[in-house]
């Protein structure tokens, strides 16, 4: 089963007279285990698709569904709780709390969700750090740790829920080459070898090249 899918998805932004039409139909499926980016230039609608498909927007017309579950007739409430069961985060700014450990940071999805006591959610967490290469630096504060760092400190919170569906906007665009290819390999890998799904905005051609399918967005259109 599909973890998710959009059909004629279609987002206008501004007021009045500046009214743009954003997206004019856009229609997708996301598989689980597979890794997708979303391509195409500044303006051409990529980022708002990734904002509808999180949950994070609602659509002026069209329909989506994640994990078999139709989303147009929820409320707030019932689809930020989708959005936390069922969906992770990473963006190009990692936004983790600099007052917080990279384990609190971690563990921050988790307390959100609510379904495992405080000892259960540090071992968890322990665990993913550990998957990113971050076991020493758990109990580091946020600003004490490079860019790089930060951002897998970020994949691995996004990773707290067990989430089906990985979104990530511009993940590697404030890092540097090596951290960049460093921090897709390991959303790579997490995809492919854990049966999560990752769809990911990205500016970098050489970076969507190496996902097993590439949409092209043009004027808030998938083309052919």
């Amino acid at each position: 089963m599909p973890v998710l899918v959009a059909h004629q998805l279609e987002r206008s932004l501004g007021t009045g007279d500046s009214r743009v039409k954003a997206l004019r139909g856009v229609s997708l499926s996301i598989e689980p285990g597979r890794t997708y980016a979303i391509a195409g230039h500044s303006g051409s609608g990529k980022s708002t698709l990734l904002y509808l498909l999180g949950l994070l927007d609602l659509p002026d017309a069209g329909t989506l569904s994640i994990q078999g579950s139709a989303t147009h007739d929820l409320d707030d409430a019932a689809r930020t709780a989708l959005r936390n069961e069922h969906m992770g985060f990473v963006f190009q700014f990692h936004f983790l709390l600099k007052e917080f450990t990279a384990l609190e940071n971690v563990m921050l999805p988790m307390r959100k969700l609510g379904r495992l006591n405080v000892d259960s959610m540090r071992d968890k967490a322990a665990g993913l750090l550990a998957a990113v290469g971050l076991a020493d630096k758990a109990a580091r504060l946020g600003n004490q740790l490079s860019g790089g760092e930060q951002q897998r400190v970020a994949i691995a919170r996004a990773l707290a829920n067990d989430p089906a569906l990985i979104l990530a906007d511009e993940p590697t665009g404030n890092l540097d080459q090596a951290n960049a290819d460093r921090v897709f390999s390991l959303l790579q890998e997490i995809a492919h070898t854990r049966g999560q799904a990752l769809l990911m905005v990205s500016h970098n051609p050489e970076l969507a090249k190496r996902c097993d399918q590439v949409f092209h967005m043009k004027d808030g259109l998938l083309l052919p």
